[in-house]
């Protein structure tokens, strides 16, 4: 056994959505709601928000789960 190979996709920083001209996220859902890093993240970002740096910038999200009944009704 041994740990999966590394994503190449880049991780970023909160602060780096300002920069962006617009945002998808995706994550699992965790017993009905989203997974505890998204949430960190997402909290993080509280600071744009209060100075609409992310006003006016599209945005979606796409989740999932492992089961029928899994939470994804509650998450987003």
């Amino acid at each position: 056994m041994s740990a999966p190979p590394k994503s190449d996709a880049r991780i970023i920083r909160p602060t780096e959505l300002a920069e962006a001209d617009g945002f998808v996220f995706g994550f699992p859902t965790r017993f009905g709601m989203m997974a505890a890093q998204f949430k960190a993240f997402l909290d993080a970002t509280g600071g744009l928000w209060r100075t609409q740096q992310l006003a006016g910038k599209p945005a979606g999200i796409f989740y999932s789960t492992g089961s029928q009944g899994g939470g994804q009704e509650t998450t987003a």
